[in-house]
């Protein structure tokens, strides 16, 4: 096959490609792989944060057996919880709520595999802002991942 022919059927076989909605370029997990090898060398963490504690009083007087319950009582404003990947199964033992891990742990896993968290969403792919699911009284929490 000379020249002519070998860039004819390249081009064809592009053209093809793009009518069949298949992409020529390389795929995000192929133009990376380099990173995603050097990212499983590091050793990721996982701060969260307790950023605040809310109450919505008028839904707590609504539906609430105890209206009177007040904000979470289980965390703090400022308090921290660095997490590995040692500790991510082990949270439940008394560390941390059982609902609100249910909400943010998928989250804490991805941080702690070296996953971004919130690609797109937030000026910082390795931070994310996310709460428990309590209507009437949601913690909210700021999740960073750290590479070591």
């Amino acid at each position: 096959m000379d020249r002519r022919d070998f860039v004819q059927s390249g081009t064809a076989l592009a053209t093809g490609f793009a009518l069949a909605g298949v992409s020529t370029q390389l795929s995000y997990a192929e133009e990376t792989q380099e990173s995603q090898e050097r990212r499983k060398s590091m050793i990721h963490k996982c701060k969260i944060t307790v950023l605040r504690r809310e109450l919505y009083q008028d839904l707590a007087d609504q539906y609430l057996a105890d209206p009177k319950s007040g904000k979470c009582p289980y965390f703090i404003e400022g308090q921290e919880f660095l997490v590995d990947s040692a500790d991510f199964f082990r949270m439940l033992n008394g560390k941390f709520c059982s609902e609100a891990w249910d909400c943010i742990s998928r989250y804490v896993y991805a941080a702690l595999q070296g996953g971004s968290i919130m690609r797109g969403w937030t000026n910082d792919e390795r931070i994310m802002i996310a709460c428990c699911n309590d209507g009437t009284r949601p913690v909210i929490f700021k999740l960073e991942r750290f590479d070591e």
